[in-house]
């Protein structure tokens, strides 16, 4: 998705028989010794490993046509990224860039940023009188809008855009939440994380304002938008794939005005489509306002945006709150505020590239209060998102409609087939809170309380503060290696309950213990409030769990192994891949079975319900190739959620089943909200994890491959027999 030619090709006006180059690095200059002259010449920002750029792109500007366009790409050093914690691209160190390098000297480093006013100097000294600078926004390698600087969008940005970061673990504000506060005080395309710097010899600048792109969706959904200053806006496809979907938009527009919705007219020719700009605000934008002004004009606008919804199509059921209420013939899951302006009386739609048949108007509904809450958190203060879901009759079942805006997002974005690459870019909400904590505190207490939350543990009593899912996410994760003695929390109906067979008490309980001899582990997703409760009771012996992090726990140095006695099932916590199986002993070492790596410990996942000649032989290979074999039983209610009824055989009979088999070394039940690859390998740190081979082209398996092999970790696919399988012998029993 890098800015580059081909990122280019759908939006910018290249004419059809041009000569084109791209300057990958510096040294290419040199063959254009033979003074060839091109139309267009694409400059990437390997240039800012130059000592002096001034006489490269001097040179660059000999072989231009009299009428020809240069188009420099370039990383700017006072990018908002920079700001917000991200490291210097060059120096890999926090704030290197902001300072201007002044101590860091230049042979030190492979290259340097630049801001847009020193760009701006090399590129004149160079002889470039004619310059416009476009924003690029998020970065160079994800160019999902290019902005002129001549141009401010009508919209906030906030929902549009998700940032990436060179390092997302330094991270300690959300830039999103900065777009609007700098275009109003003027200072966004000065403070843009990247530039697109278009430079015309005659003086014949493009008419481009605005490009937005999608090019993360895949070639059926990837479009770019263009704004262009005479007040036409054409959607592209990137690909000839896409072509259906600029259909399906003027489809849906046609059908929306038949229903009596307003939207922007467009016409499409081959694989453009083209409509007006308008220069209205956005519904976005709009409602922000006017919470802040008229609360109660706030709540009959959304009404009258609910209206709209509901009068978009014809009703094919009123249905009832079980069954989820109104279902409308055609359902458009993007009717959102975002995509749509507030004109007159009215709102006017755009964009309208999905629709579903027989959909819920609640679905609809949901995802017009989400989307506009989470571009505007600070509406919450004034008018709270769960009144408007009360008021709309879809506060008791909202996660239900969550979960479903979630998929639908996850599929457009392939949020699983980019995981890792999203794990390597993207900063996490919870990393952000605790790295904007750990500012106002010593390093040494930040290491203690964010880090290494186990140091100086052993023979205290460990305390939980909170007792909600994180807590139960540390209990999985690490209750067996550190046991809890009590959870605390301030919510006075659960103090005096027990969970998971630990007390909860109110965190005043500490006020008559002595003072090193207990640890307490805040596990809540706001724990900032907590931590000076905490502090106020002169409580200093604390740490902050994230969920999303992998800690160190004391060292193993063997594993551990349960023998089952008749009708149990064996079984302990992960063993260690730095130590040796009293079991496996030196049976088996490094080399290779079949010509294949031998793994120290193995990992296979499953439901092994009605345990069959697929199942065995899974395990049998999976053995093969490691020493200890780790087998997790999906849960019964794991199982329910994913295929909606529950295993012919109960979750404890199953792993009786899968203990007994002479391949397998140890046996885990997975809790049914973190059965994920992850998650196991959080608990279990194996070597390798052994699927079938059916996987071995899904790209979400080929996605938390690369997750785990960033952790040293890997994922084999094995033959198995795949005849048969638990659905076929059910089918078989029906018979």
């Amino acid at each position: 998705m890098r800015l580059n030619e081909e990122t280019m090709l759908g939006w910018y006006p290249f004419g059809r028989d041009s000569r084109k180059i791209v300057v990958e690095s510096p040294n290419m200059v040199d063959p254009f010794t033979d003074r060839t002259k091109y139309d267009y010449i694409i400059v990437r920002d390997s240039w800012e490993t130059l000592n002096e750029p001034v006489s490269f792109f001097a040179d660059i500007r000999k072989h231009l046509n009299d009428t020809g366009k240069i188009l420099i790409m370039a990383n700017n050093r006072l990018g908002i990224r920079y700001f917000c914690g991200d490291k210097d691209k060059y120096t890999g160190t926090v704030g290197d860039c902001l300072e201007a390098y002044h101590d860091i000297p230049a042979q030190a480093v492979e290259g340097r940023m630049y801001s847009q006013a020193e760009m701006r100097e090399i590129l004149e000294s160079s002889g470039y009188d004619c310059l416009r600078f476009f924003s690029v926004m998020t970065d160079m390698d994800n160019p999902a809008m290019v902005i002129s600087e001549n141009y401010s969008p009508n919209e906030d940005l906030t929902n549009r855009l998700i940032p990436t970061y060179n390092s997302p673990d330094t991270i300690y504000a959300d830039e999103r939440y900065l777009y609007k506060h700098l275009m109003d005080n003027g200072m966004f395309h000065q403070m843009a994380n990247a530039y697109l710097i278009e430079y015309a010899a005659d003086g014949d600048l493009s008419d481009i304002l605005h490009v937005t792109s999608s090019l993360e969706r895949g070639p059926e959904d990837a479009l770019y938008t263009v704004i262009y200053g005479s007040g036409v806006v054409e959607k592209k496809a990137a690909y000839p794939e896409g072509r259906q979907r600029l259909r399906d938009i003027a489809d849906n527009a046609k059908r929306l005005q038949e229903h009596g919705i307003c939207t922007i007219r467009g016409t499409i020719e081959d694989d453009t489509y083209r409509m007006e700009y308008v220069k209205n605000q956005i519904s976005q934008v709009y409602f922000s306002q006017l919470i802040r002004e008229d609360r109660d004009a706030f709540i009959r606008e959304m009404d009258h945006f609910r209206d709209t919804i509901l009068r978009s199509s014809d009703v094919v059921s009123n249905g009832s709150d079980k069954n989820g209420g109104v279902i409308l013939h055609f359902g458009y899951p993007d009717m959102v505020p975002l995509n749509s302006f507030h004109i007159g009386d009215d709102f006017v739609f755009f964009d309208q590239e999905f629709c579903e048949e027989n959909y819920p108007a609640n679905e609809i509904i949901w995802r017009m209060i989400a989307t506009f809450y989470a571009g505007d958190p600070e509406a919450e203060k004034i008018y709270p998102r769960d009144e408007l879901l009360k008021r709309y009759k879809i506060y008791d079942d909202y996660r239900r409609w969550q979960d479903m805006e979630w998929d639908f997002l996850k599929n457009l974005r392939k949020e699983r087939e980019l995981r890792a690459y999203h794990d390597r870019v993207r900063a996490k909400r919870s990393c952000i809170r605790q790295n904007k904590s750990a500012m106002n505190e010593s390093a040494a207490d930040r290491e203690r309380r964010y880090c290494d939350i186990f140091r100086d543990i052993e023979g205290k009593r460990l305390y939980l503060f909170g007792s909600g899912e994180y807590a139960d996410r540390f209990l999985d994760m690490y209750g067996d290696d550190f046991p809890v003695c009590g959870m605390l929390d301030n919510d006075e109906s659960r103090q005096g309950t027990k969970k998971k067979g630990i007390m909860i008490c109110s965190p005043d309980a500490l006020r008559d213990m002595k003072p090193g001899t207990f640890k307490v582990m805040i596990c809540m997703k706001s724990y900032g409030e907590a931590a000076r409760q905490l502090q106020d009771m002169g409580v200093t012996d604390y740490s902050v769990y994230n969920p999303n992090r992998y800690y160190e726990t004391r060292p193993r140095t063997s594993i551990r192994i349960v023998e089952a006695a008749p009708g149990e099932v064996r079984g302990t916590k992960a063993a260690s891949n730095t130590g040796a199986s009293e079991k496996a002993g030196n049976a088996a070492d490094s080399s290779s079975v079949n010509g294949d790596k031998h793994y120290h410990i193995g990992y296979c996942a499953g439901a092994f319900d009605m345990f069959h000649i697929g199942h065995l032989n899974l395990l049998r290979r999976a053995k093969e190739r490691c020493d200890y074999l780790i087998v997790g039983v999906m849960s019964d209610e794991r199982m329910y959620n994913l295929k909606g009824k529950y295993p012919v055989i109960p979750c404890n009979e199953r792993m009786q089943v899968v203990a007994g088999c002479r391949y397998v070394d140890q046996v885990e039940e997975l809790p049914a909200d973190r059965a994920g690859i992850m998650d196991a390998w959080n608990m279990f740190h194996f070597d390798c994890m052994f699927s079938g081979d059916d996987h071995a082209d899904n790209p979400g398996w080929l996605a938390e491959r690369e997750r785990l092999r960033e952790r040293g970790s890997d994922i084999v696919f094995v033959s198995y027999t795949k005849e048969q399988s638990s659905s076929a012998i059910r089918e078989k029993m029906k018979e």
